[in-house]
């Protein structure tokens, strides 16, 4: 039994290992993420524009570079009402200049930034509204928007989706209710980094845009991974349950083997010992098992021997003690009674064995053969052979 254990530890310890292999494997395959600039992911194709496209007054805003990282700078003039410029990012395919991008697999924007002098930017995604949006019309995409800050150092800025909200003014302009601050992200049209109204006017502003990513989880991936952990952990108990039993089973009728020279009904047939008081304890032992009332003191009385040499026999003729001894003969009759009888309940057997106590019974039972009773009745049901009638 102690090799079988050994090898479900071990067993249980590989598939520990490859369920958790699999679960890691499942987690970062449902990771995904896809490159807007430097690297271009070709399922994200776009192309770049500015606001205003021409100097309004003194606002205006010129690309340096677009090539790895966008660089460009803007000017606001404060004597406009709300002076606005923005670097844009819109989807486009090889057919038209536009297209409607589903992004609802991803869940996050993030990028580095350096802004000089200290800004505050907003993030925002335009997307396509059927009451509102005409598909060759700027102007008429939604806008949802989220502000970060930046200054003369790199920062790493992510922002999530379900953190950008519709502004008032566009739900305004277009006859939305103000609690419509959401947007379809099955429908997105691109992406712009935009002035904000802390953003300082009258001074020339610079800005740097790199690493531009988009980040998602396909729960498919963790969904497959568990389902087939769950699947592996299922077979790995299955087996355990099967082999167990037949380990169990083979150890039963090992033990059963070993018992069987002790049997109450075998003792009765015993050779005549030598010695006379040997011959008396062990017959005495053979006929009184039953006897729930049996101790070392009844049996010193009946017997008119010290209870000391009862023990002194029984260690020389067998090494056990009187109720090790005692316990053994009752457990092993029972076990053939349990083999024998499949109608007999377990607390039958027990009293006919001299236990009046059945969940003490049930206690030894499971400590000398390794399960409980009505486990031993479904595993050996045979007839135990019986020695005196061969």
């Amino acid at each position: 039994m102690l090799k079988f254990y050994r090898n479900v530890l071990a067993g249980f310890v590989a598939v520990l290992l490859l369920t958790a292999g699999l679960i890691y494997a499942g987690f970062m395959k449902s990771k995904l993420n896809a490159s807007l600039f430097p690297g271009r992911d070709p399922d994200f194709l776009w192309s770049a524009a500015v606001e205003p496209a021409m100097p309004e007054g003194k606002t205006q805003l010129s690309v340096k570079n677009n090539v790895g990282t966008v660089e460009y700078d803007f000017f606001l003039d404060s004597s406009q009402f709300y002076p606005y410029t923005h670097y844009t990012i819109a989807f486009m395919d090889a057919v038209q200049p536009y297209k409607l991008v589903d992004l609802t697999r991803y869940s996050s924007l993030s990028f580095k930034v350096l802004c000089d002098p200290k800004n505050v930017l907003l993030l925002v995604l335009f997307s396509f509204d059927e009451k509102v949006t005409d598909i060759n019309k700027a102007n008429t995409r939604r806008v949802s928007s989220r502000a970060f800050s930046c200054d003369a150092h790199w920062s790493t800025v992510t922002i999530r989706f379900d953190q950008l909200d519709t502004p008032y003014w566009w739900l305004g302009r277009y006859g939305f209710e103000h609690s419509d601050t959401g947007y379809q992200l099955n429908k997105t049209m691109g992406f712009a980094w935009v002035n904000s109204l802390q953003s300082p006017l009258d001074t020339p502003s610079h800005v740097k845009l790199t690493d531009v990513n988009l980040h998602g989880t396909d729960s498919r991936y963790i969904y497959a991974a568990a389902l087939l952990s769950l699947c592996i952990w299922l077979g790995f108990f299955v087996q355990f349950f099967r082999r167990y039993k037949q380990v169990l089973t083979i150890d039963i009728r090992e033990k059963v083997k070993q018992d069987q020279p002790l049997m109450a009904y075998k003792k009765l047939s015993i050779e005549p010992q030598k010695d006379k008081e040997k011959g008396a304890v062990l017959r005495f032992m053979a006929t009184e098992y039953a006897n729930p009332e049996l101790s070392l003191e009844m049996a010193a009385t009946a017997l008119g021997v010290n209870r000391t040499k009862i023990n002194e026999i029984l260690k020389e003729e067998l090494g056990l003690t009187f109720t090790t001894y005692l316990n053994k003969l009752r457990l092993t009759e029972s076990a053939r009674l349990l083999s024998e009888n499949e109608d007999a309940s377990v607390s039958e057997i027990a009293y006919l064995v001299g236990y009046n106590n059945v969940s003490y019974f049930n206690k030894l039972f499971k400590t000398e053969y390794g399960c409980a009773p009505k486990v031993f009745k479904v595993l050996y049901p045979q007839r135990i052979p019986d020695q005196v009638n061969s």
